[in-house]
This record gives structure tokens, sequence and C-alpha cells, in this order.
């Protein structure tokens, strides 16, 4: 008797003990999960109309908003407000970055279509910004300073709105105005939105765009990058959001995708050649860095594995030593790419090299190098130099190298930030004797935009103009923008947009502990249009 009450007993016990592991279990995985639930997330986010009558988003709970449920059940949320009122221009629907990607946007929705529709913001202490709008009945509109309370007037041929709107505050440490410092040029600047890119911190860093008058007028939320440009392909954006993720975002805010790269970690840069993004990678991992390629599939998502510069350039590759105080490889260091047909043109920073790819999908090979004779002594790849048509410095640590089509398929021009750095840490011996007046990591004159013609027929190549730029050893880009050049250095904290001729029309001073990656000039013509 007293063994079948034992035996009944451990019975019971078991059977709780499982009943808890399996509650304890199925607990786990509604927490895991949960945010993937369209219907647990309808109950737990709510847009709710505040004082000014903009609806924000309210939510109990800490969700990201990269999450394409969650971006999903925000527009179902904005689909029935737009169904439930009788909303117009005299009394439109406003929701404050209900997608969570611009902390200075807001949801504008109309009811209908008006015409000449254009709008602009006034704040106390700031010039007002105005933007035409296209012919839509909802629209995400910008520039409204962050803390402050922005007057909004939006009009058309017949009606003009008017409301007074508190925008949320900023939590990032960045100017809400730039000092500005004009130069000789009368020419105008470009219209567009100056776009930092890695402001002060290469992770977990927003991207921030300022006006003409040096103000910003939008905040791009990341998760844990400083992203390295924009791809535009109609009204989509595409950008990194983390070091191995890319979204996909339409002209309202909304993340439509979301891209994982796997076991690669993008760095620096990525272009769009057709359907699919082509992009500067590291494989997690790996004994060496900053020297592979990949291509991301923007239908399906498939990543393919193109180029591993390792096989393309072994001798440089041994050549290389691992630094002491390193883990990884950085023999090549990879940090931009332009496209000119189906052939890849690559900068190397650490070489101060720049390598042309052919047939970069298929069969990848390597056409020509440009860079100076020294940088390739002990290796068989002399043969590859272009010459020089004149006499004139070889590029020193350049970045933003940029294809510009020329007069023929072989005769075209090359662009860059020539930075006039003299570091090769993965070759210590290497003498600079060939890079005079070169700098250093924290000191040198100045930087250069370099332009070189180049020649494929005669195998040449030459410095078809110079420009010199506030010195950046490291981090910082050069962008032909609407005939204007806009250069970004890094290093000196400053971007300033130059006319044809060269003459710096505005040069821009943020502050910053470190410096900004990139800076380039976007109109953004998706969002108004």
């Amino acid at each position: 008797m007293n063994k079948k009450k034992i035996f009944l007993g451990f019975l019971i016990t078991l059977v709780l003990i499982l009943i808890g592991f399996g509650g304890y279990k199925y607990y786990q995985n509604y927490e895991d999960t949960k945010f993937e639930n369209k219907n647990w997330l309808s109950r737990h986010i709510d847009l709710v109309e505040n004082k000014d009558g903009v609806y924000e988003v309210n939510t109990d709970e800490d969700i990201s908003i990269f999450n394409l449920v969650y971006q999903d059940v925000i527009e179902n949320k904005i689909n029935d407000l737009k169904s439930s009122g009788d909303y117009s221009l005299e009394n439109p629907l406003i929701i404050y970055n209900p997608y969570g990607t611009g902390n200075q946007s807001y949801y504008i929705y109309l009811g209908e279509d008006y015409d000449n529709l254009s709008y602009t913001i006034s704040t106390n202490g700031y010039d007002s910004y105005t933007h035409g709008l296209g012919d839509s009945k909802e629209y995400q509109l910008i520039g409204f300073i962050p803390g402050e309370t922005n007057n909004l007037k939006i009009c058309s041929d017949d009606v003009t709105f008017e409301a007074k709107i508190n925008t949320p505050d900023t939590k990032a440490d960045v100017d809400l105005k730039l000092e500005e410092i004009d130069g000789d040029s009368s020419e105008d600047l470009s219209d567009g939105l100056y776009t930092v890119l890695g402001h002060d911190k290469n992770y977990e860093a927003n991207v921030y765009l300022y006006d003409n008058n040096g103000i910003l007028r939008n905040e791009l939320v990341l998760n844990d990058y400083r992203a390295d440009r924009i791809i535009f392909d109609g009204e989509y954006m595409y950008y990194p959001y983390e070091s191995r993720g890319i979204i996909k975002v339409n002209s309202l805010g909304k993340i439509e995708q979301i891209y994982d790269l796997g076991k690669y970690r993008m760095h620096h840069d990525m272009i769009l050649d057709g359907n699919k993004l082509v992009i500067l990678v590291d494989e997690v991992g790996a004994d060496t860095k900053e020297d592979v390629i990949i291509s991301l599939n923007l239908d399906n998502g498939e990543i393919n594995d193109i180029i591993d510069m390792k096989k393309l350039l072994p001798e440089l590759y041994e050549k290389a030593t691992l630094p002491d105080d390193d883990k990884t490889l950085d023999w090549l260091h990879l940090n931009s790419l332009t496209l000119k047909g189906d052939d890849l043109i690559l900068s190397s920073r650490e070489l101060s090299t720049i390598i042309y790819l052919t047939n970069y999908e298929t069969d990848p090979s390597i056409k020509y190098l440009l860079t100076d004779e020294s940088m390739l002594e002990g290796t068989s790849y002399g043969d590859l130099l272009y010459e020089k048509d004149s006499d004139f410095i070889s590029n020193a640590g350049q970045h933003a190298v940029t294809y510009i089509k020329g007069d023929s398929d072989s005769e075209y021009y090359l662009i860059m930030f020539n930075n006039n750095y003299g570091s090769i840490v993965t070759r210590p011996d290497f003498e600079w004797t060939n890079y005079p007046d070169v700098g250093s990591y924290e000191e040198g004159e100045t930087s250069y935009f370099y332009k070189y013609k180049i020649n494929e027929d005669n195998k040449t190549y030459d410095l078809e103009d110079s420009l010199e730029i506030p010195y950046s050893s490291i981090v910082s880009s050069v962008q032909i923008y609407n005939n204007n050049l806009v250069v970004g250095s890094g290093m000196d904290n400053s971007f300033g947009e130059y006319d044809a001729n060269g003459d710096l029309i505005k040069e821009f001073k943020y502050g910053a502990k470190k410096y900004a990656y990139r800076v380039f000039k976007y109109s953004f013509e998706n969002w108004f249009n």
C-alpha cells in the first residue's frame, strides 16, 4: 500500500513537473514570438490624438520598428483612421512619425487631390523651410524643428491650412543649426539636403539631414549602424539599418522589406545594379576583412558571393603582415565601389590603389590598377599599371572614387577625395618617398579633389582637375551634384559645396567628438512626389 502511494506521488510530481516545464516553454515561445503576432501587436499599439490634434503612436511595450509585422499593423491603423473621418486639406489627418523611420517627419492625409500644393514650416529662431508637393492624397512631410513649436502651412490654389505643431525633442547629440562660412562664389547652392552619414561613430549613429541654411530637417532612424549610402529607386530608398541588414523604405516612411546579410557584415559602400545591390562586406569570423564583395537580389533576398580579392591580388595579400594589436588582417581595406557597365571600379585605402575589375559577376579579372609604381614593388602586377600622361603625385588613402561618363566607352573620368594620407599598417616598411607632403592620421596640410581622365586605348591616365580641400586623413567623400561639387571632410568636421569653377559657395562646420563618415546631397524627391 505504501509503495503504491509512493509511486502515485511520484507520478503526480512528474506530471506537475512536465506541466510546469511545458508551461514555461509555452511562455518562452509566447515571449519570443509575440512581436511577430499581428493580433498581439494590434492590441498593444494605438494611434492616439494629442492636444494639437496630431496623432502619435502609443504602446506599452518596447517594440522595434524594424519588424515588418509592426509596419503592417501601423499601416492598418492608419487606414482605419483614414476611413473613419472626413479628411481634406481644411481638415487633414496628421500623424507624427508613424512608421518610426524619421524623427522629424509627419504623415499627412488630405482625402483628395489638390493642385499646386506646397508647404512651409516656420519656427522662431530658424529660417523657414518650403517645398512643393506632387499629385497625391498623402505625404511624408519633413523639416520640423525638434523640441520646438512649428507653424505648418499647406497651400493649394484656393485652400490654405495652418496649424501649430509641437515636435518631440531629439535624443541625439547633434547640432540643430550648423556654423556657416561663406565662400567667394556667388553661385547658388544646389537644391537638396546634405545627408550626414556616420556622425561621430560607426555604430548606433542615425542619419542627419541638413538644408542649405545648415538646419537639421530630418533624422533617419537606424538600429546599430551608421549607414554608408542611400540608394534611391523610384519611390523607394534602400539603406543599411544595421551592419547585417538593409531596409527598403517607401515614400511615406514605411519599411516594406528587410534584407538579412547572413554571415556577412557590411562596410563602407554599396551600389545599385539593376535588381540587385552590390555590397562591400566582411565575412564574419574570417581571418581577413574588407576584401569581399557580394550581391543582394532585391526581388528574393538571395545573396551571391561574387568576389574575394585575395584570389585576384594574391601577391599583395601575401606581402601584408598582421599588426600586433589586430586580430583580423585588413590588407586591402576597400572603401568604395562604382559601376561602369558590367565592370566595377574599387578603391583600396590601405594600398592607395584604384582597381578596375571586368565582368565582375561572371568572370572577374583585373584590367588595370591606378597607383604609384612603388606600391607594386616585389609583385608581378606592374604590367597592370596605367602610365601617367603628366607629372603629378598619386592618390594616397583615397575615398569615394566615382565613375563619370566621358566621350567614349574607353575615355572617361574618375573623381575621388584624395586624402593625401600616408599609412599602410600591414606593410610598415613601405616608404612614402614618392608622396611628398603626405599627411598623418592627426595632421596634414591639405587633401584634394582629384579628377582623373582615363584612356583605356592608350593605357594611360592624367590629372584633369585638382582642388585643395580641408584635410581629412580618413572618413571623407566627394560628389558631383547638379554641376556642383559636394565635399565631406570628416576629420575637419566640415562639409562644403563648390561651384563648377572650384570656388567655395558655402562651408558648414558641425560639432563632433570625432567625425562624420560621409556627406552626400540628395533631393529626396520621393518624399514630395
